[in-house]
């Protein structure tokens, strides 16, 4: 549940509780902008945010998805290989016959709905049914599109290379995320809720709030993000893999840690969440920009993303900021 804060704490509360990641991003993005000064020339800036923070919008809505499911305490192992899955669709079914490839769509949803339901009636962990989903999505993604390819419906295409005046699309579509992600989760009965699903679900429940259809709701809209994230990743690359989407489900856990939430379910920043995202995009980008070798670019991510969660960790544990 949300725990009372007072009064003159709350708000800044509510404003320290991104720092870390807004930190984290601005550490990943000062040396690129050294790099590539370009970022903020005023005659350029907007070509290159573009292209370089456009693939950071699939991992954005991927985030916002697992951190949904970890607003109760549950983690989808599964979000790589969902938002590959989509990309299948979208490239290789939809884009031949639109209704088909709606109605498969729809047929997530629906699974995704089930898993909830079924992890709340069964009392199983979370991990073991998405893993096993996980082999599941991928063998029907190699089933629908066995190779690279496919063509995205025009439509697609398109709504991810708008190009709206002054700000770079991906940044618009970043502060919508964020805005949408915190009204869902701060301003609404689900994501009171859900956080109190995540916190304590006895005390729901004995307030007479069924626990299951929160946790039903929960898991279908991690389902729509992971769809929403593989559509807009299909409609940046223009094609479909069924391993396009890899390492998504490890950076939109290391996001959601990062931007404040917390394995045991209730603590969730959907602001937080966007930065840590887009930070973990960065990540792989600074790599290439510092021409750190291929062979040294997993090792180097992996140790930059441990010590910026392990930051976050000290000062929420040092009680420098509270995530609520």
């Amino acid at each position: 549940m949300v725990r009372p804060l007072d009064s003159r704490k709350e708000g800044l509360a509510r404003y320290t509780e991104t720092l870390v990641p807004a930190i984290s991003l601005l550490v990943v993005l000062l040396p690129i902008v050294y790099k590539q000064p370009n970022l903020i020339s005023p005659d350029r800036y907007y070509a290159t945010l573009t292209m370089t923070l456009a693939f950071g919008i699939p991992i954005v809505l991927a985030s916002l998805g697992q951190m949904l499911a970890m607003s109760i305490g549950e983690i989808d192992f599964a979000m790589e290989n969902l938002v590959s899955l989509v990309t299948c669709v979208m490239g290789a079914v939809m884009f031949k016959d639109p209704l088909l490839g709606t109605a498969f769509l729809i047929g997530i949803l629906a699974v995704y709905m089930l898993i909830g339901a079924f992890i709340h009636l069964k009392k199983l962990p979370s991990i073991i049914i998405t893993i096993g989903m996980s082999f599941i999505w991928t063998g029907l993604a190699i089933t629908i599109q066995p190779t690279p390819g496919g063509s995205m419906p025009a439509a697609v295409n398109a709504a991810m290379r708008l190009r709206p005046p002054w700000i770079p699309y991906p940044i618009v579509l970043a502060v919508l995320l964020a805005l949408i992600g915190h009204f869902l989760m701060f301003k609404t009965n689900f994501g009171i809720l859900a956080r109190g699903v995540g916190d304590n679900v006895k005390s729901i429940q004995q307030a007479g709030h069924s626990a299951i259809r929160v946790r039903i709701m929960v898991f279908g809209l991690v389902g729509l993000f992971g769809i929403l994230s593989g559509v807009a990743l299909g409609g940046l690359t223009t094609s479909a893999d069924p391993l396009l989407a890899k390492n998504y489900t490890l950076l939109s856990v290391a996001a959601v840690v990062l931007g404040g939430g917390t394995f045991a379910g209730g603590k969730v920043s959907a602001v937080g969440a966007v930065f840590g995202a887009l930070a973990m995009h960065l990540v792989v980008h600074l790599l290439v920009v510092l021409k750190i070798s291929t062979d040294w670019q997993a090792g180097v991510k992996g140790f930059i993303i441990l010590l910026a969660l392990y930051i976050g960790g000290f000062f929420k544990r040092a009680g420098k900021i509270r995530y609520i």
